[in-house]
């Protein structure tokens, strides 16, 4: 209990946007959209929550270093700030204490604006690496 709720409370501390009361971000999980996955950085994004989900370092590799880290207990956060997306992904340590994917929430960067799907976050993130 005490893990989730401060995986909630770094959630909160490391929001990039204001968001409108009415734009919660929206958790990805097991439960992937029904849209196919192309990319492999979406793949990445769409694996959180699952035992197979990425290490902390293989997204840090895929992904590139984040724009803000926090560590707090068996938990950590890494967000990225994109051009349209904000993009808050949230660790918790497994069985062998690795540091896995548990969370990915997408959020605009500009307040009034729809929270960008998980795909939208992880073309944005390809773009960059790319360029």
């Amino acid at each position: 209990m005490r893990i989730a709720a401060s995986l909630i409370a770094l959630m909160f501390l490391a929001a990039c946007a204001a968001t409108t009361p009415n734009s919660a971000p929206q958790p990805s999980g097991p439960a992937a959209p029904a849209a196919p996955v192309t990319s492999r950085l979406a793949q990445m994004l769409n694996a959180a929550g699952r035992a197979d989900a990425p290490t902390q370092a293989e997204i840090v590799r895929a992904f590139g270093p984040a724009d803000i880290e926090r560590q707090d207990g068996a938990g950590a956060a890494l967000t990225y700030r994109y051009n349209n997306c904000a993009l808050l992904l949230l660790f918790a340590a497994d069985s062998r204490n690795a540091m896995r994917l548990a969370q990915s929430y997408p959020s605009a960067r500009r307040a009034g604006e729809a929270a960008p799907s998980l795909d939208q976050c992880a073309s944005e993130a390809d773009a960059r690496r790319r360029s």
